[in-house]
């Protein structure tokens, strides 16, 4: 049997929860979700328009996947995790084409309720902003439903949304997007702290495989102290800080550097842009750039 042949076998009966997109994210909520024993592979159909990453996610998660992303709408659950830019295609592909009673969570940044509910013709829709810690089940979700789901399919979101950490239900969408802007891109922003520090501790003359083990146990272990302490960040910072330390004079160069409004700054960069991309021209999907 062919590559392509194997795309293009979908399961006989309906599946459990499908995937309209197959990249980085929709990876990392496969891998919860199968992982974590929500659902069973087998029950998992992933649309996706690039045979590699096809290939990829049926052999290492042992999914079911498919070219045809309205195979994977059939789903009972469907996620939809494409590029915003690519939402219009989707939205017209899938427009109609849904059954009454499947749920639709959508984690593309931008996309609002109402131009889902509208784009699809479909009430029963979700939208939420995972994280990619999502892979070892530590995402922060933040999430809000339309107005048309029931308890049972609330409840169903939840599990889902709960299989991959920890998940927030808001009151309205511009609590979603100020989400964006902090816990979207929050991975990304302590892995630039973290590549700096190991910089600056191989600057000082140590070995890279030590620096990167003292930042890496640090952060880790001051992330886990926070987490079981009933103490405030800034009270645990004071505990660290002697007057007249070593501690406060890498503090005040942090401050003098503005460090604090730098971190501000980008977190309204991120929640602007996100924003945009809900804004942007619909333009037509092309293989590999899903995800």
């Amino acid at each position: 049997m062919t590559a392509d042949s194997m795309d293009a076998t979908v399961p006989s009966r309906r599946p459990a929860l499908g995937f309209i997109g197959g990249g980085v994210m929709a990876e990392a909520l496969i891998g919860a979700v199968t992982g974590g024993g929500l659902a069973a592979p087998g029950t998992l159909l992933v649309g996706e328009v690039d045979e590699e990453r096809r290939r990829v996610l049926r052999e290492q998660y042992g999914v079911e996947v498919t070219a045809d992303n309205l195979a994977a709408a059939d789903a009972e659950l469907v996620v939809l995790a494409v590029k915003p830019q690519h939402l219009g295609v989707v939205l017209q592909q899938l427009r109609g084409q849904l059954r009454e009673d499947t749920i639709v969570v959508s984690i593309i940044a931008g996309a609002r309720l109402q131009t889902l509910c509208e784009g699809l013709e479909h009430p029963l829709v979700v939208r939420a902003m995972p994280n990619t810690p999502a892979r070892v089940r530590r995402a922060a979700t933040f999430w809000i439903p339309s107005a048309g789901l029931s308890q049972p399919a609330l409840l169903r979101v939840r599990s889902l949304l709960g299989a991959l950490g920890t998940e927030v239900e808001v009151a309205d969408e511009a609590g979603v997007e100020m989400a964006t802007g902090l816990a979207g891109p929050m991975p990304a922003f302590v892995y630039f702290l973290i590549e700096a520090f190991i910089d600056a501790g191989v600057a000082l003359g140590l070995p890279r495989d030590q620096a990167t083990l003292a930042t890496v146990e640090s952060m880790r272990g001051s992330l886990e102290l926070l987490h079981r302490s009933q103490e405030s960040p800034a009270a645990l910072r004071k505990q660290v800080t002697s007057p007249g330390g070593a501690t406060l004079a890498g503090l005040k160069v942090f401050e003098s550097a503005g460090v604090r409004d730098a971190m501000d700054a980008a977190v309204r960069a991120v929640h602007a842009r996100a924003q945009e991309l809900g804004r942007l021209p619909l333009a037509p999907l092309e293989p590999g750039k899903e995800g």
